[in-house]
């Protein structure tokens, strides 16, 4: 029988999702390859890069300092998420005021260092999730879906954080990241024909020692970044939940280190979120390959290759 269809499927996070790539280190080092990539904002820039073929290592080396560099592809550097207003954005107070940034100097930078801005391009199944800002919920970006928009602007559509970005214009609607609708979209990764599906989330709560003081005493943004990390990690399990309960047959397996305490907008955390993400799945990746979970594709399919 052929070997199972894996999929990787990437939570957002920000500077967090750099655990993603620490994810796809320990895959690589086991074998195990990714058929399809499945993400919102961070995830779905780890699964853009990887499905056209850059290694851990070149995007290990996007967060080193200038002087460790050792390959030749970019940095992406944090000033590509720091982009002035556009002139539409300019015209209207309304749309100025949105968000704090445009993402427009990310969008160039993807476009620019991307093989193929075109998903019908790829080898690989890649999908992509971002919200419509208008209430008409998810939007899936790649083959099968909207596959006519560039990588680099669905990509940037995605990783909109409310608030923080303008809401990114493509045709003649605005979107937002992709988790206002849910923080993985394993449905898709099902649906695309997956029979094992590894989980990289960062939305892991920090859970106290017992004794230890409470992190009310650490202030307004410990708490408030607690608080997110609950609702989110919340909504992961109830999502792996459901896709148990509806396709029994996939094999769920999530990778979801500590990162509870670690900032969401720093990258001077970035080798201890690397090392954590690579850490925890080695751990778990090499337990289901013991078990073999990784070289025979079950008897029952998905409904993605029914």
């Amino acid at each position: 029988m052929a070997r199972p269809r894996v999929a990787f499927v990437g939570s957002g996070g920000a500077a967090k999702g750099v655990a993603h790539i620490g994810v796809l280190r320990a895959m690589q080092e086991l074998g195990i390859e990714a058929d399809i990539c499945v993400g919102a904002s961070a995830g779905a820039i780890a699964g853009a890069f990887y499905v056209q073929g850059y290694t851990p290592a070149q995007m290990i080396d996007w967060f080193r300092p200038f002087w460790q560099r050792g390959l030749e592809s970019p940095p992406l550097k944090a000033r590509y998420f720091l982009g002035l207003p556009n002139q539409e954005q300019r015209r209207s107070w309304g749309y100025l005021s949105s968000g704090l940034l445009s993402i427009d100097r990310f969008e160039r930078f993807a476009a620019e260092q991307l093989p193929t801005d075109d998903f019908r391009d790829l080898d690989k199944r890649l999908l992509i999730t971002a919200a419509d800002i208008d209430g008409r919920g998810r939007v899936v970006f790649g083959r099968g879906y909207r596959d006519d928009v560039p990588i680099s602007k669905a990509l940037a559509a995605s990783t909109c954080v409310p608030g923080l970005f303008r809401p990114h214009r493509i045709g003649d609607r605005f979107y937002v990241d992709g988790e206002v609708v849910r923080t993985l979209s394993i449905d898709l990764a099902v649906e695309a024909g997956a029979d094992v599906v590894v989980v990289s989330n960062v939305y892991r709560p920090h859970v106290g020692r017992v004794g230890s003081p409470s992190l009310v005493h650490q202030g307004g943004l410990a708490v408030a970044r607690q608080a997110l990390n609950i609702i989110l990690n919340e909504k992961e399990k109830r999502g792996i939940d459901l896709i148990h309960k509806m396709y029994p047959q996939i094999q769920v397996l999530v990778v979801s280190p500590d990162l509870g305490r670690l900032p969401f907008t720093s990258r001077l955390h970035a080798r201890t979120m690397l090392r954590r993400g690579y850490r925890d799945a080695l751990r778990i990746l090499a337990k289901a390959k013991r078990r073999g979970v990784f070289e025979v594709a079950p008897n029952v399919r998905s409904i993605g290759e029914a």
